[in-house]
């Protein structure tokens, strides 16, 4: 009899609390992915944007409001014009052999109740002068 306890002492498998403690932490982890990667998706959107821009042999000429007029034109292609003002978050900057062209913004993803994502992209290109 007493064999029988011992076997049972032995025998320990998932109990009802392991289970839905592992189907919360997988439930988190999906909510996380279905909230915030729609934000890295657009963000490739971009930095797409900002490569075909500095690929663009006319845009060593341009000025900033061309250039900003360009890169809406691109993203209203790939329906990513509204998400960002671009007034704020393009940059340009010099070196001594490129024009380095900048997007950086911060977005911020609600999670639960008062609980949010802060996510900070910075997306950058260069248009060489030679």
């Amino acid at each position: 009899m007493s064999e029988v306890i011992s076997n049972r002492r032995l025998q320990n498998g998932a109990t009802l609390w392991g289970m839905l403690g592992v189907i919360m932490v997988i439930l988190f982890f999906t909510m996380l992915t279905i909230k915030i990667l729609p934000s890295y998706i657009e963000n490739q959107k971009f930095q797409k944007a900002l490569d075909n821009l500095a690929e663009d042999q006319a845009a060593v000429k341009w000025n900033r409001h061309q250039m900003i007029k360009s890169l809406t034109n691109r993203l209203y292609i790939d329906f990513a014009d509204e998400t960002l003002d671009l007034s704020e978050a393009f940059s340009i900057s010099k070196t001594r052999d490129a024009r380095v062209l900048t997007i950086s913004y911060e977005k911020v993803i609600p999670l639960a109740f008062n609980i949010s994502a802060l996510l900070d992209f910075e997306n950058s290109a260069e248009i060489s002068l030679k």
